[in-house]
């Protein structure tokens, strides 16, 4: 495969992704807190990956010629998977953590600023270079986000302080979670990287979610919550813990973190076209522009002059 479709084999992993984080957190506030508490809910999405990478490790499949099964991971890699796990359990948590205090857009919003973090922990933890151009592009994009939100649903009652700090904190963790794992994205099958990733996290998450384990915090593990819940709840663990985890390696291994984070301005948009054909938000004139704002800025990262460029 030529370096110019491996980019594009990142690019269309990296839309995919966000695609599937925009309708995450609809999913999410449907579910949080009412039928699962945050803590519990961030277990069962920790549980699940896990369950589902170690069962695809079995599989006799290869990618770019690598086995799932006969790969091996050396000690010294070890270490690395485990901080992946405790960031990912860390995103996953304050994610779910700020349902308590906010809604769906804020944490839309706040999620488009995560280019910020990664191009600024990409250049200080990976010498990536930062360009006028790309800084520029991060700011379009960010605009973009910006116009989709807030001519969306203006001030929301439910944005509370702590809230949005819990969505920065989930965006530095995810930040981290990119930056640190781009490494390991490029020497290791996505089912191998994201079996241990995921172990790694329930071991740390899981212990400590237990004492929330309960009939009143978790009604629909007890049967006790409609369907819509349910059908939330799936949503979530097959596409937005499993099939997202699994391509954003593959984004990860083809083009720069910096350029990955970038598709998060497409979060806001799914997240409100989905309000949109819920009957929550109707088609204005503010859409279509920031839509294009948003790929304006994709476009200035990702042809800026830089080494490795992607």
């Amino acid at each position: 495969m030529s370096s110019q479709n491996r980019k594009w084999v990142g690019h269309v992993a990296a839309l995919a992704v966000y695609i599937i984080f925009g309708v995450n957190p609809n999913c999410s506030k449907v579910v949080v807190p009412q039928y699962m508490s945050p803590e519990v809910y961030t277990a069962v999405r920790m549980i699940f990956g896990t369950a589902v990478f170690w069962l695809l490790s079995l599989l006799p499949f290869t990618f770019n010629g690598q086995s799932v099964r006969a790969e091996r991971v050396p000690a010294r890699d070890v270490g690395v998977f485990a901080w992946g796990g405790i960031l990912l359990a860390g995103t996953l948590f304050a994610f779910s953590e700020a349902f308590r205090y906010t809604s769906p857009c804020y944490v839309s919003l706040v999620s488009a600023t995560s280019p910020i973090f990664v191009m600024l922990m990409a250049a200080l933890f990976l010498k990536e270079p930062i360009s006028v151009r790309k800084v520029a592009g991060v700011m379009v994009g960010i605009g973009g986000a910006m116009m989709i939100v807030l001519f969306s649903w203006g001030i929301d009652a439910n944005a509370t302080p702590i809230g949005l700090l819990l969505c920065f904190v989930n965006i530095l963790f995810y930040a981290a979670y990119l930056v640190f794992t781009r490494g390991i994205s490029k020497r290791y099958h996505p089912v191998t990287m994201m079996k241990w990733v995921f172990l790694f996290g329930s071991l740390v998450c899981v212990p400590f979610c237990l004492p929330f384990f309960s009939a009143q915090s978790c009604p629909i593990l007890f049967g006790d919550a409609p369907a819509i819940a349910y059908v939330s709840l799936f949503t979530v663990l097959i596409f937005a813990t499993v099939v997202s985890y699994f391509l954003l390696p593959i984004s990860l291994r083809h083009i720069r973190p910096t350029t990955v984070s970038m598709y998060s301005n497409l979060q806001p948009v799914v997240t409100a076209c989905v309000a949109i054909a819920l009957g929550q938000d109707i088609f204005t004139w503010n859409k279509p522009v920031a839509l294009l704002l948003i790929v304006a800025g994709v476009y200035l990262v990702t042809t800026s002059r830089a080494k490795d460029n992607g």
